[in-house]
């Protein structure tokens, strides 16, 4: 009798711990405080450690269930990891010394390339940045040091082309609430970054909104880094499209259209910082080592800027058509692009404190092919 009741005691014990186990397994996957003990865990060691994940003045935080599926090292203090599947955001976090950014191999993979459909609007808040519609980029300069911390979040667009166009037009300022969160883990991420690394870095405020996208305007109401261009040099030219010009941008960019002769833009762009030299190895065609000229329809200049050890990069861009293209009737030159270059150049450089700006002086036909 003793016997039975012990087993029975026994298996009443062993059934007890049955139920207590698959409760204890069923709540260790189900519930919320479980789910975000793993994702913190998991944090800990994910993309290097540095993806500032939890909730905190600069950022609302990542939701536990968020997926993680890949990451790897990108070189020393680089790395690269994918957020919310294998489509998802990428993000890619780095400490830049000089002798990293100068190469364009290494830039294209620290540095990767704004790629939205929307002009690079600078980031709000005094940090140094931008945002494309696509993706964000942070850079933090260390105090007494030559380094950079460098965070770039990407594609984390999820709605086909149509979707997203219909959804940014019911916007007031244009910009999806992606744009801001992901902005804000960005900047939230690059200070994380900084304190691991030892970089002693000047941090801006929380981002609560970014500056309106804006449409294409006429050239009368150019105010932002299309302002002060000499449109009237030619009454063929009727549109702009421009960003907002402030003193911290990384990118600057202005395009101008004769709408009514040819579809090709006027292009003027300004990339400051470690950008500056992958623009150069890996958008520009042809050898541009002197610091300003020109070479077929392609302009460039430079200037020195405080804090960067490389120096800002000036380019344009005129279309052949402008040349060539007129109404019947009609007949001129070309009169626009470097005049107009060299006006976008100077204000860009002013506006960032730059000095010894070098500019290409002399033209021939379109574009003149000597350099300075």
């Amino acid at each position: 009798m003793a016997r039975t009741a012990m087993v029975r005691w026994t298996a009443w014990i062993a059934g007890v711990l049955v139920l207590g186990l698959l409760a204890a397994w069923i709540w260790w996957r189900e519930s919320h405080t479980a789910a975000r003990w793993r994702f913190e865990d998991a944090m800990e060691a994910y993309c290097g450690g540095l993806l500032a994940y939890e909730k905190s003045s600069l950022f609302e935080g990542m939701s536990p269930r968020m997926e993680l599926p890949h990451d790897y090292d990108l070189g020393p203090d680089a790395h690269y990891c994918l957020l919310g599947g294998f489509t998802g955001t990428e993000v890619t976090v780095a400490r830049l010394g000089p002798d990293q950014y100068q190469f364009r191999d290494v830039g294209r993979r620290l540095l990767p390339p704004f790629r939205g459909s929307l002009l690079p609007v600078p980031l709000t808040g005094g940090w140094r940045g931008a945002a494309d519609g696509k993706s964000v980029g942070v850079l933090l300069s260390c105090r007494g040091k030559e380094d950079f911390v460098s965070v770039t979040v990407g594609s984390y667009r999820r709605q086909n082309g149509s979707d997203e166009e219909e959804v940014r037009q019911k916007q007031m300022n244009g910009w999806l609430d992606a744009d801001l969160y992901w902005a804000r883990f960005a900047t939230a991420t690059a200070v994380k970054a900084a304190a691991r690394w030892d970089c002693k870095a000047e941090e801006g405020e929380v981002l609560r909104t970014l500056p309106p996208v804006t449409g294409p305007e006429e050239t009368i109401g150019a105010n932002g880094t299309c302002a002060g261009l000499p449109f009237t040099r030619d009454k063929r030219l009727d549109t702009i499209h421009e960003t907002v010009a402030s003193g911290s941008a990384l990118y600057e960019r202005c395009e101008v259209e004769a709408s009514h002769y040819f579809d090709d833009r006027y292009t003027f762009s300004a990339r400051f910082g470690p950008s500056a030299p992958r623009k150069r190895d890996q958008d520009m065609s042809h050898d541009i080592r002197e610091n300003a000229g020109a070479d077929g329809n392609a302009l460039w200049a430079s200037a020195r800027c405080p804090g960067d050890t490389e120096r800002a990069l000036f380019t344009g861009y005129v279309p052949p058509e402008a040349a060539t293209v007129w109404l019947p009737g009609e007949k001129g030159k070309e009169t626009f692009g470097l005049p107009a270059f060299r006006e976008f150049a100077e204000r860009s450089a002013k506006r960032h404190g730059c000095t010894d700006l070098r500019l290409p002086t002399v033209k021939r036909g379109a574009v003149d092919g000597r350099r300075q």
